[in-house]
């Protein structure tokens, strides 16, 4: 159990009752709680399943699913949260190039499918594992799990395809909503906005309105954070702005680029010069014309 307390979050979202609603407290009083947060806002360390069946505990390996590291059942009904740890935890901040998190979403998708658990549920609260006393808990799978290792139990067939949308499921409303909140955006910074805080607003609400059209609905604290990412990424690179500081930066690389380049064929000119090659001969040597290596030649005495 010290692996599952380890990788908590230094707060977590967590309740003994959900009709109290839910609250986030340090680590150490929310792992007293009968239900908490395996993951942060930032990183996916859990994936944890939902599997409201009498079976649930042993289901898994009839439908020859990987075995989970945990099993936290309710005994009263048997239903159950597997859970599956990632050795190295997915960042959830929806990086514009970021691939690795549309192919978690693609895992995540296909193990929920295959698990025949419950295509709603978000992960973001969990029956706690360290609540013994409450829940029956399995250890099954000792070590960790790589995304590579989990999707070698699936099929992950389209999945991984990035021009189709993935299923409403799990992570995957997640990426459809990222995807079609960065869309919207990239055509809407094209307008004049006032400031940054309007422009992250309009991207939230246009985020909630596709969130509403959704079977199951993301909380609305997971579509903030979305939207922000995304908010701020566009603002950053694609307005006016951001764009011309984007331009400015890849100005001085190339400049950078060009002088270090410069560089290295005079010192290349020296060493031929050095070895009694005429300038003819350099030019052939190097591929470049006898006017610029006059030019290099004549900034070493600037």
């Amino acid at each position: 159990m010290g692996l599952f307390k380890d990788k908590l979050p230094p707060f977590c979202s967590c309740t003994d009752d959900f009709n109290f609603g839910i609250k986030t407290l340090p680590k150490n009083f929310a792992i007293t709680k009968l239900f908490v947060s395996p993951n942060d806002n930032y990183n996916l360390n859990w994936f944890v399943y939902d599997v409201d069946r009498p079976t649930a505990t042993f289901d898994w390996y009839d439908l020859s699913c990987p075995p989970p590291n945990l099993i936290t059942t309710n005994p009263d009904n048997g239903h159950a949260h597997l859970f599956y740890g990632l050795d190295t935890p997915v960042w959830l901040q929806y990086g514009n190039k970021d691939k690795a998190f549309r192919f978690a979403s693609a895992v995540d998708v296909a193990l929920t499918t295959k698990l025949q658990a419950d295509p709603s549920y978000t992960k973001a609260i969990s029956k706690n594992p360290l609540r013994t006393d409450k829940w029956i808990v399995q250890h099954v799978e000792p070590y960790l799990y790589d995304l590579f290792w989990l999707a070698d139990w699936v099929d992950l067939g389209n999945l991984l395809d990035g021009r189709r949308r993935l299923p409403e499921i799990g992570l995957g409303r997640n990426c459809t909503l990222f995807d079609r909140t960065r869309y919207w955006a990239y055509r809407a910074i094209r307008d004049s906005w006032l400031n940054f805080d309007t422009w992250a607003y309009m991207v939230h609400a246009v985020a909630m309105k596709f969130n509403e059209e959704f079977a199951s609905p993301l909380a609305e604290k997971e579509v903030g954070y979305l939207s922000k990412s995304v908010a701020t990424w566009v603002w950053d690179n694609m307005s006016p702005a951001g764009f011309a500081k984007w331009a400015d930066n890849r100005r001085k690389k190339s400049i950078l680029t060009r002088q270090l380049k410069s560089k290295g064929h005079l010192q290349e000119i020296k060493t031929l010069l050095a070895q009694q090659k005429t300038k003819k001969e350099i030019s052939e040597i190097l591929g470049i014309s006898l006017r610029r290596i006059n030019q290099l030649l004549k900034s070493t005495f600037d």
